[in-house]
């Protein structure tokens, strides 16, 4: 699991440690993962080539092909990699399956925002063993939420879709170079604040209350909406009697 600090020589210097060539079968999965992060958090995940991780390592690019056959299961390993991540900051499950799925999100949140070049590909299913943890969590809530099979399967899926898609939005967000974030943070402050009330009269009637757009209460408050709507289709199963909510289906011929 990358653990966000890039390996140095014993001088403590990066640079020094790429010139030379590391030591025949040094290299494994979690050496070269470090390193890709280090480049992907340089330059993006385009600047992660095997030939820039041979650089990075002081190693032949053809020694990363022994761990990693292609690019995409690199990227799939990193992915992985911050599912570990969350996984070894999140605390032991509690009785309390809203507190812990809450505390998924938030730490998963926290994570992917942490490296936002692999974060805005975590629509990538990565098929590894800390995404099946993450997985085994979160059913794990919904379940215990009192959820029947396949409420829990559809609600799981939701969740997860949601917080991972939230997160790489704002991972997104924390990437832009700051000249740029900045524009998008203050449009919020000036222009909505000032578009004319009879064009805009909803915009105009709350701008002063908007959010900004990196407010940590934004991605807090979609979290308690999403358990909230969970612990409502949870106490509506357990009531056999009450309507169940969801959308209308179209109706198909008769």
């Amino acid at each position: 699991m990358y653990d966000g600090n890039m390996r140095t020589d014993d001088a403590g210097s990066a640079g020094s440690t790429r010139s030379r060539r590391r030591p025949r079968g040094s290299l494994n999965q979690r050496v070269i993962l470090d390193a890709a992060f280090a480049v992907s958090e340089r330059g993006g995940l385009d600047a992660v080539t095997f030939q820039a991780l041979g650089a990075e390592l002081g190693a032949h690019p053809t020694a990363v092909y022994r761990h990693f056959r292609d690019k995409d299961e690199l990227l799939l390993a990193m992915i992985d990699a911050l599912h570990a991540e969350t996984l070894a900051e999140l605390p032991e499950p509690t009785g309390d399956w809203a507190a812990d799925l809450a505390a998924i999100a938030r730490h998963m949140h926290a994570v992917f925002v942490r490296h936002p070049a692999v974060a805005a590909y975590a629509y990538r299913t990565a098929r590894r063993e800390h995404e099946y943890q993450m997985v085994e969590r979160v059913i794990g809530c919904m379940r215990r939420a009192g959820l029947d099979d396949r409420d829990a399967a559809r609600l799981y899926r939701v969740f997860s879709d949601f917080s991972l898609g939230y997160s790489a939005l704002d991972a997104g967000l924390a990437s832009l170079d700051p000249a740029t974030r900045n524009a998008d943070l203050l449009s919020w402050e000036i222009q909505y604040r000032t578009l004319p009330p009879g064009q805009y009269p909803n915009i105009a009637a709350i701008a002063h209350a908007l959010p900004a757009l990196d407010d940590p209460d934004n991605f807090t408050t979609a979290v308690d909406l999403m358990i909230e709507a969970i612990r409502g289709r949870a106490a509506t199963a357990r009531d056999p009697n009450a309507p169940r909510a969801g959308p209308a289906r179209p109706q198909g011929p008769r």
